[in-house]
């Protein structure tokens, strides 16, 4: 069962769990089609409506695979969140490089936050996603994580580019919800306060290992009826799979005091026979700021997995004791 909340303010109500795109893009594994079919199939049929892509997800196959699926089922069931700040250009498959992407198709990815190119992007997106309007669209990947240095330059044009042609077409009602979706805290922080935004994904640094923006950009998105979607909440998995050898954060070696930490709420966990998923899950929706949290589903079974967890039931003793060991923020909102 999930539960629905209003998409800051916008007119959307978006389903507790969302479904992240980048899988179906071919995410470190090549993925066939019919199991993608399936997997949007069963999050469909299990309640979620809300499914988030963008033109860089397998440069352009999340968008097509959620556009053949989605064109089947009724418009008004589901959200469809893409984004914008990539335009597509064909190439010799022989020369493109992939990246994360294990498949994809024969199109490379290039970055343009001008108005220009803004409309060039949301065009070739509606192409792929077989619609005439988006519900939300986003201004992608303008952070220092992306742009290094480049990212000051990067903000200025999206804001007098991107955020401009955004605006236009949500006045023309081809979008109904405006945001950004950026992996730190503090591009949140600065485009709330540059601009008149209805959402924004935060990706990776609020969770369960890692509170940040509690004292800037929460209290401004609840001030400013922001609505915060959270991805990555599992910290590369971490959350979910546990930690191993192998294990990654932020797309790096799992650093040592952030394993460490992991350790001691695993122990908290076990003390209280709470799944580290379902605690990660719960953490995140409780705060009042989060309207979603969209989550990367590579398998059918992961579906109703996540939901579960969603609705496990945790004793309030258990929040008790992860803030008396300084093991979440003591500002953090619990369940």
């Amino acid at each position: 069962m999930l539960s629905q909340k209003k998409l800051g303010k916008s007119n959307i109500t978006v389903s507790s769990i969302g479904f992240g795109g980048a899988e179906i893009g071919d995410l470190y594994e090549n993925l066939k089609d019919d199991l993608c079919n399936e997997i949007l199939k069963s999050s469909y049929q299990s309640g979620i409506n809300l499914y988030d892509t963008s033109p860089f997800y397998g440069y352009g196959l999340s968008e097509t695979r959620l556009g053949n699926y989605l064109s089947s089922v009724d418009r008004n069931n589901f959200i469809l969140s893409t984004k914008v700040g990539r335009y597509l250009t064909p190439e010799n498959p022989n020369k493109i490089e992939r990246g994360i992407w294990k498949g994809g198709l024969n199109y490379v990815p290039n970055f343009d936050y001008t108005y220009d190119g803004v409309m060039k992007s949301f065009d070739q997106s509606l192409s792929r996603l077989k619609l005439s309007k988006i519900d939300v669209c986003l201004i992608h990947d303008v952070d220092t994580w992306t742009h290094g240095e480049e990212m000051e330059k990067n903000f200025k044009i999206a804001m007098e580019g991107a955020y401009v042609a955004l605006s236009e077409l949500k006045s023309q009602k081809v979008i109904s919800a405006i945001g950004v979706g950026v992996n730190e805290t503090e591009m949140c922080t600065r485009f709330a306060k540059a601009g008149d935004f209805d959402c924004m994904i935060l990706a990776g640094r609020y969770t369960l290992l890692e509170q940040g923006g509690l004292n800037d950009f929460f209290p401004l998105a609840i001030e400013k009826n922001i609505g915060v979607i959270l991805a990555g909440v599992f910290n590369s998995g971490i959350l979910a799979k546990g930690v191993s050898p192998n294990s990654t954060y932020d797309y790096a070696k799992i650093p040592d005091h952030v394993a460490e930490k992991y350790f001691k709420i695993e122990k908290v966990c076990k003390e209280f026979n709470v799944p580290v998923a379902a605690a990660a899950l719960q953490f995140c929706n409780a705060n009042e700021a989060v309207s979603t949290m969209i989550l990367g589903m590579d398998r059918v079974e992961q579906i109703n997995q996540n939901i579960n967890l969603l609705n496990f039931k945790i004793d309030s003793e258990f929040w008790v004791e992860l803030k008396k060991n300084k093991l979440i923020d003591s500002l953090s909102t619990t369940p």
